[in-house]
């Protein structure tokens, strides 16, 4: 992904070329957007005079004069705008010079004004029935005016920068202080409408390039099979009124392969339907028949093998309109149609491994959904493939690949078909089967079968493959449903681990829009106010005293109820919300910090992609510095993903972040392959110990021996230790034992909203009261 500076330079840079270059191709693309803009016209215009009348309605029926000349002015912009639109061909512009675009940017800059100067003139001093209806309008036409103007990315720019501005002076010119609070929402809503409208002009740029590119492509082959239509040799035919031939060229005869003197014995279409044994009875009719008729295909099977024929003729009349004979072209577009069945072949067929491709398996589906076919899908994902193709190069992958495809057709039998979707992805479409134990069983001999050793330049590879498979029964889904089934069973028996086969269930269905559902549910969730974060404080056993308190995100979810942070944290990464989500609990436990917690140690969970995100280090300084909060009062919390991918720039960054006084935690501790290796190198400052060892601390001796280990460990190399998930005295009497420094969970308090925090502690219930010096010792 880029970073968001690189777009939006990249942006930036395409508009000015668009705004300023005289080439054709920019050319082009102008008159395409400022097109989209004028045909919209009439409706907007609409919308600005019926917005203005609103207006007027709300200040009858003392309407001020100064309102109504605004009214007339406003209803003059419209009108010229107007009249642009009707000067506008039907087609559209082919074409704009820049000037052009740039008076449009003007036009909308002037609309603007004048909504602005009725913003600052009337709204301060207007009633609250008038600023209501202000209000909403001017929000619904910046809203409706920047998507509009996206086309035109400036247009829209300045559009929604002059009603903010002017919508921001009037709304400071009130004096009124739930004012501002309306000034702050309008500065954040209006630069997300010009972030849409940016977006929306690179998304409709790119379509547009890409069919102007189709279409040349789709010219070019146009051309190409016009040539080989040029280059195939004609021949004139002409047959009296009693349909036998008047006379017989030599390329006619070479055509339709004649023997000397055949055609003085049998009539034109008996010459044709002697050579063609597919001429079906509606052609034989359209021949005799007195009508023209163009371009009749014919397949003539002759000495050469088959010519493909387009055989074309009018109806000859005499002077008196009577029916004399026909007279035509016959053409060998031989050619021409081997190579369109070559190009159809070509398009739905893999070119390295000669199965057929995705739109050939999507061709196949489509004609058994039609006929109402009961079929089944699957999906097949090779395990290794992708490791042997990085390690030992493109052409082993490739030899490799081939040799799946021929054992996939090796399995498939009649009423298969083998595609390739692209890389290391298969598919299987099976029909006329009895029952899904038959294609579970193919399944299962798939997976047999691509596990066995494959030799490729005397080395030996395994790869092995995971199957995803949807059963469509008559009256099933249709062809993308059943291609996301089988996706879904394909993820499952990925997760299931290698060499699996998952067959699509209801079950399945639910959990994909459930996920959907709370993707969905978590862009708006914040603004919403469904997302809270709980607090569980920290308790230090050396005194026995609440030292800190953990942030926890909760989410209320109106429909699917609570939702754990568990589920919906890997979704906001997956999808590129936590970057938003994580900053807005960051900010939260600052201000917690210094207002309802200050004197405690604040602990926040940051997300491993949330560390990632190159503006993460700045918001960090930018909160400390806002909330004017002791860098040493915050600790991070992160998990050993955060190290994974990268080792040496996570070094580098949670350095960086370690330099700004802030502490760090290893959350989760003892749980990873490589834990030991980080606290040599990594600048962490407390180790948290996972849950699970402390929830068999009583039952089994090597949890304790872990726990006594690690905090021994951490003691040696001067960390701090704390136990999450203590629910009870016995557990808690069991880590005292061990020399840890703090405790959470809920034997102390459950997670609970900021009101409800705990200001104090019961009497200790461990019965082991070990100090800091005894516990190090």
């Amino acid at each position: 992904m880029k970073p968001y500076s690189q777009t939006f330079e990249s942006l930036r840079d395409d508009i000015a070329q668009m705004y300023s270059s005289n080439e054709r191709e920019m050319a082009l693309l102008r008159g395409a957007h400022l097109t989209s803009v004028i045909r919209v016209t009439p409706a907007m215009m609409f919308a600005n005079v019926g917005a203005g009348a609103c207006i007027l309605l709300s200040y009858s029926p003392d309407i001020p004069a100064g309102l109504w000349v605004w009214f007339c002015a406003l209803a003059l912009a419209c009108l010229l705008a107007c009249v642009s639109w009707w000067r506008m061909p039907d087609e559209g512009l082919v074409t704009s010079r820049v000037r052009r675009i740039k008076r449009s940017t003007l036009h909308a800059a002037g609309l603007s004004g004048i909504w602005g100067v009725m913003i600052i003139l009337w709204f301060p001093t207007s009633g609250g029935l008038q600023q209501m209806t202000i209000s909403t309008l001017v929000t619904g036409m910046i809203g409706a005016g920047g998507f509009v103007l996206s086309p035109l990315p400036r247009a829209s720019i300045i559009y929604v920068g002059i009603y903010t501005l002017a919508s921001l002076i009037g709304l400071l010119f009130t004096g009124q202080t739930h004012f501002f609070a309306f000034a702050l929402l309008l500065s954040l809503y209006s630069p997300m409408v010009v972030i849409g409208a940016l977006l929306s002009w690179r998304k409709s740029t790119d379509l547009i390039n890409a069919q102007r590119k189709a279409a040349r492509q789709g010219e070019m082959l146009s051309v190409l099979l016009q040539d080989f239509e040029l280059d195939a040799g004609d021949a004139l035919w002409e047959t009296d009124a009693d349909g036998m031939l008047n006379h017989v060229s030599p390329r006619l005869t070479e055509l339709l392969e004649l023997a000397p003197n055949e055609h003085l014995e049998k009539r034109f279409v008996e010459l044709l339907s002697d050579r063609c044994a597919e001429l079906k009875k509606q052609g034989t009719e359209l021949i005799e028949c007195r009508q023209n008729f163009r371009a009749l295909p014919l397949s003539l099977q002759g000495r050469r093998g088959v010519r493909h024929l387009a055989l074309t003729g009018k109806i000859l009349l005499d002077d008196q309109g009577r029916f004399v004979g026909r007279r035509g072209i016959v053409s060998d577009v031989t050619d021409k149609v081997n190579n369109e069945r070559m190009l159809q072949t070509l398009a739905h067929t893999d070119s390295l491994t000669g199965l057929a491709n995705r739109f050939k398996l999507r061709d196949t589906i489509s004609a058994l959904v039609k006929r109402d076919q009961s079929l089944a899908l699957l999906s097949v994902d090779l395990d290794r493939f992708k490791s042997i193709n990085d390690n030992h190069g493109h052409s082993t992958g490739d030899a490799l690949l081939q040799v799946i495809a021929r054992r996939l057709l090796g399995c498939a039998g009649e009423n298969m078909l083998v595609a390739r979707l692209g890389g290391d992805e298969f598919a299987l479409v099976v029909w006329q089967f009895e029952s899904s134990t038959e294609i579970t069983a193919l399944a299962q001999k798939l997976i047999s079968n691509l596990s066995n050793p494959i030799t490729v330049a005397e080395r030996e590879f395994r790869v092995g493959a995971s199957i995803g498979i949807s059963v469509r029964p008559p009256g099933g889904p249709h062809l993308d449903d059943l291609m996301v089934q089988s996706d879904m069973a394909l993820y499952t028996a990925k997760s299931a681990g290698k060499g699996c086969w998952s067959l699509y269930s209801e079950e399945m269905g639910e959990r994909s829009r459930r996920r959907l559902a709370i993707e969905e549910g978590l862009r708006h969730a914040i603004e919403r106010g469904q997302i809270q974060v709980h607090w569980q404080p920290k308790v230090d056993l050396a005194n026995w005293e609440i030292v800190g308190a953990e942030a926890l995100i909760r989410w209320s979810h109106p429909e699917l109820g609570s939702v754990g942070p568990d589920e919906f944290i890997p979704i906001a990464e997956q999808c590129g919300l936590i970057d938003g989500l994580g900053h807005w609990v960051l900010e939260e436990a600052c201000r917690a910090a210094v207002n309802e917690l200050q004197g405690l140690t604040i602990s926040v969970n940051v997300s491993a992609m949330q560390v990632q995100f190159g503006h993460f280090l700045e918001d960090l300084k930018t909160l400390l510095q806002r909330y004017q909060l002791a860098p040493q009062r915050l600790e991070l919390e992160l998990t050993e993903s955060v190290i994974l991918d990268d080792p040496d720039q996570a070094l580098a960054t949670l350095h960086a972040i370690r330099e700004t006084g802030v502490r760090l935690a290893l959350d989760d501790f003892g749980t990873g392959y490589s834990s030991l290796s980080y606290l040599r190198c990594f600048p962490f400052d407390t180790l948290k110990i996972d849950r699970s060892f402390i929830t068999e601390l009583l039952t089994r001796q090597d949890a304790q021996a872990i726990v006594r280990m690690i905090t021994e460990l951490a003691i040696t190399l001067g960390k701090r230790t704390v136990c999450e998930g203590v629910e009870t005295a016995e557990q808690l009497n069991a880590i005292c034992a061990t020399g840890c420094n703090e405790v959470q969970g809920y034997l102390i308090s459950a997670p609970v909203p900021l009101s409800a925090f705990p200001r104090s502690l019961p009497e200790r219930p461990c019965t082991v009261t070990a100090t800091a010096s005894e516990l190090q010792s």
